[in-house]
Parts: structure tokens; C-alpha cells; sequence
């Protein structure tokens, strides 16, 4: 709830949340709050512990930032160090001070991250342009990448999907109070219980000295800059160049992938899998908490052990 002047009331709690979600979680958990210096810049990232298990990194889409991960990292980190990065521009990253975003900058940090935190022989999940950073840094370094899982993502993206995106990003940028950015995405994601959003939004939103709300992103990634392997074509060499165990999680209600581009993607990474989940649209882990946990368990499962 929001109180009378417009200011914050916490939503649910992530445990109570991730519960009503479906995930059978037997007890809260926190990360913890990092930072780190990655190519002249600060980056946030969020750190759910226990060093000693087998590392997963999680790189979120656009507009969104690590706590998109919570409910995926609150159930799996009994089994993983799940770290989730805040991509340049994104949450509590700092803003590149040119506006220049897109993959030859993004997939360079990922590259910066991994070796600063001394990630090796770890599990990459990556959601949407997450997904492309992560199989385009899995492409060059198979040494460092155990397993992927691409979430509806690929070197073809599909209309209307990209466009129902691009008109939510493109629409109001400020808000009187936080309840009416709460409506705004709930009127974007009508699934999604509204109870759920006013806690997840937190980690989302800003509020400005006078008073009024916004997004916790650099309006410039909304314009990438393209480099040389962005063409398509390019895409889909990057793609076929992947020879870890690899995992395509779909939105079953989702726009972005037709059936034609799934089975090339499964066909150019041979032994590759999909999984489909069903009443998840584009943002899959969020819409679909346990259907996603459901999807990406056997996978992970059945990895030969690390560490």
C-alpha cells in the first residue's frame, strides 16, 4: 500500500511472495549487496552465498536489473553461489557517461566480472538481452562457461513481442506516486499479483526530490549501439560456436520466438534442449516463478558436479 502523501508501503515480503508464487521455499534469504569497478564504472550486483557450492551468474534484460532473479536465486541457492549483475546502466550500476550501450559494451563488463570475481567452470542464465550477453560471451570463452540457459532469447527476435516492449519503455517516464507506477505495470503485466509488484518494484524505481517517481535506468539504453556481429546473420555464427550444455527456456504466451527459429536454435547447438513454459509471457522467471524453477531443475540436475 502507499500512504496518503504518495510515499512507499512495503509490499509482500520475498518469501511470502516467491511463496504464493508456487515455489515451495522452506526459509527466507537475503543476498547481500556488492559493488565492483569493471571498466571504469561501478556495478552493483547481488550475492546469495555460499561460496563453496558451484557459481551461477544471472544477467537480467533490458530495463530490468539483478533482483529480477530473486525468486530463480531464493530457490536455488541451497545448490549454487548465485551472483546476478546489474549491467551497465541498469538498477545501481552507474550510467555510461556517453549513452553507449548494446553488446560490444555490455558483453565486454560480463567479461570484466567474471574475471574480477574469479568465476570459473560456472553456469550462465541470462534472460532476453541477458540471454544474447550470455551466449555471446559463452561463444568466447567455452572454457569458463559450464552450462547455459538462454530465456527467451535468440539471434532472431520476433514482432509484435519486441514492439509490446518498446511501447511500455517508450510510454510515461514519471509518476505522482508510487501506486500509480504500481498500475502503470500492473496494466502491463496483469498476471502478475499487484500485491507481488508493489515489494518487487522497489528495486526498480526511484523517487526524485520532488516527489515523483521513475524508473532506476539510463533512458539511453533504449537506443543500443550496434557493433560488427550485430547483424543477424552474425548472431546465429555466435550462436553455432556454443559446445557447453545449453538450455532454451520459452514464454509459452511470449512474442519473441516463432517455432521456426526455436528448431534452428536447437539445431545449431546440437544437443541442445527447450523447455516451454506455459502461462509466462517475455519476462518468464517473473511471470511464471515455478514454472521457470520447474524448466530449468532437470537441467541443472543433471550437470556433472563442480567445485
Amino acid at each position: 500500500m502507499v500512504s496518503s502523501d504518495g510515499n512507499l508501503t512495503p509490499g509482500l515480503s520475498l518469501l511470502e511472495a516467491a511463496r504464493r508464487s508456487g515455489l515451495d521455499i522452506p526459509e527466507a534469504a537475503e543476498p547481500t549487496d556488492k559493488t565492483v569497478e569493471l571498466n571504469g564504472l561501478k556495478f552493483h550486483y547481488l550475492d546469495w552465498g555460499n561460496p563453496h557450492l558451484p557459481d551461477l551468474l544471472f544477467l537480467h534484460g533490458t530495463a530490468q536489473q539483478g533482483h529480477s532473479w530473486d525468486f530463480s536465486a531464493l530457490a536455488l541457492h541451497n545448490r549454487f553461489h548465485c551472483m546476478a549483475l546489474d549491467q551497465r546502466g541498469h538498477g545501481d550500476s552507474e550510467w555510461d557517461p556517453n549513452g553507449n550501450y548494446g553488446a560490444p559494451t555490455y558483453v565486454p563488463d560480463v567479461e570484466a566480472f567474471v574475471d574480477t570475481v574469479g568465476l570459473e567452470d560456472f553456469v550462465m542464465v541470462g534472460h532476453s538481452m541477458g540471454g544474447r550477453n550470455a551466449y555471446t560471451y559463452t561463444a568466447g570463452h567455452p572454457d569458463k562457461v559450464r552450462a547455459l540457459i538462454v530465456v527467451d532469447a535468440g539471434p532472431r527476435m520476433e514482432e509484435p513481442g519486441g514492439a509490446r516492449v518498446r511501447n511500455f519503455m517508450d510510454g510515461q517516464r514519471e509518476f505522482d506516486t508510487y501506486e500509480d507506477l504500481v498500475e502503470r505495470v500492473h496494466s502491463y503485466l496483469p498476471s502478475r499479483p499487484i500485491e507481488q509488484l508493489r515489494g518487487s518494484l522497489t528495486h526498480t524505481t526511484r523517487q526524485f526530490p520532488n516527489g515523483k517517481w521513475s524508473w532506476k535506468y539510463d533512458p539511453n539504453i533504449r537506443r543500443p549501439v550496434n557493433g560488427p556481429n550485430d547483424s543477424e546473420d552474425a548472431r546465429w555464427e555466435i550462436l553455432s560456436q556454443i559446445t557447453c550444455p545449453t538450455l532454451y527456456v520459452i514464454g509459452g504466451d511470449s512474442e519473441m520466438l516463432t517455432p521456426p527459429s526455436i528448431k534452428r536454435m536447437l539445431e545449431v547447438i546440437p544437443g541442445s534442449k527447450a523447455e516451454t513454459v506455459e502461462r509466462a509471457g517475455h519476462l518468464v522467471q517473473g511471470d511464471n516463478p515455478s514454472g521457470f524453477h520447474a524448466a530449468v531443475s532437470p537441467f541443472l540436475e543433471a550437470l556433472p558436479d563442480s567445485k
